[in-house]
């Protein structure tokens, strides 16, 4: 079994070997996938922590052995910060996005086989006591953040990259999207008990989950639907009032923390 570990800020992962392809997610700075096909161009990949598909151009990651992952995971796991990082050295410069989980050693270096970077920036202070005090704060800093399929960062989000962000930065580990999110969690019952921080599904005609947002309050949500943005919530959906129409058909409420 071979392994690879992403080693640009942030790259496409696609549905097919091809720039063309639909981009499924994004795989960021550090993260770790089993190797399943090497082509001329691309590499068919399965990311460990959400069991993802996908393809990833080759020239964007490197192979690593398990005794080198095994030295990597041996450094202290932290998150950047909302303001970003940068691993740098004489060579070499990598802007970090929010969220990027990196494994620092005592000099606050990035070690990995022949990569020796350094960290520079800000370090994720969120815990999951924190959840409920400061998971407003952090969701509404990326408040008209643009919507992008795939996406995973401030620099374009999908809806359920935007929940899968917000709930990592306090220790709680989400799949990747939106049904799979839904999939999990306690269920909450009825409208008046939401709390901040609760994730609303959303179906589609067919009764298939494809939107969620993270609850502000009772009835407020914030989700990515052209942008992230804040919107009006009640038993029926999302009422964009911009639109003057409800948007989203509201399928469950779910609470993780």
């Amino acid at each position: 079994m071979k392994y690879g570990i992403c080693t640009l800020a942030l790259v496409p992962l696609r549905s097919e070997q091809a720039h063309r392809s639909k981009m499924v997610s994004q795989v960021l700075f550090g993260e770790l996938f089993e190797i399943l096909n090497i082509e001329t161009d691309w590499t068919a990949i399965r990311m460990l922590e959400t069991n993802y598909l996908g393809w990833i151009q080759n020239g964007q990651f490197i192979v690593v052995d398990p005794v080198e992952i095994e030295h990597y995971f041996a450094g202290t796991s932290s998150l950047v910060g909302r303001e970003g990082g940068l691993l740098f050295n004489d060579e070499n410069r990598l802007h970090l996005c929010h969220g990027t989980k990196l494994y620092l050693n005592e000099a606050n270096r990035f070690t990995l086989g022949e990569l020796d970077l350094a960290y520079q920036g800000s370090v994720n202070p969120f815990s999951k006591s924190d959840f409920e005090t400061r998971v407003a704060e952090l969701a509404t800093s990326y408040k008209d953040t643009p919507y992008l399929w795939g996406g995973r960062s401030q620099w374009g989000i999908d809806c359920s990259g935007f929940s899968q962000l917000i709930y990592s930065c306090f220790g709680i580990n989400l799949p990747r999207d939106a049904y799979q999110q839904a999939e999990i969690g306690e269920t909450v019952d009825f409208i008046s008990e939401i709390k901040v921080g609760d994730l609303a599904f959303f179906d589609n005609a067919e009764g298939r989950i494809t939107h969620v947002g993270i609850m502000l309050d009772r009835d407020t949500i914030i989700h990515a639907s052209a942008k992230v943005r804040v919107d009006r919530m009640d038993t029926e959906g999302i009422f964009n009032a911009e639109q003057n129409r409800y948007t989203h058909k509201l399928r469950i409420v779910k609470r993780y923390n």
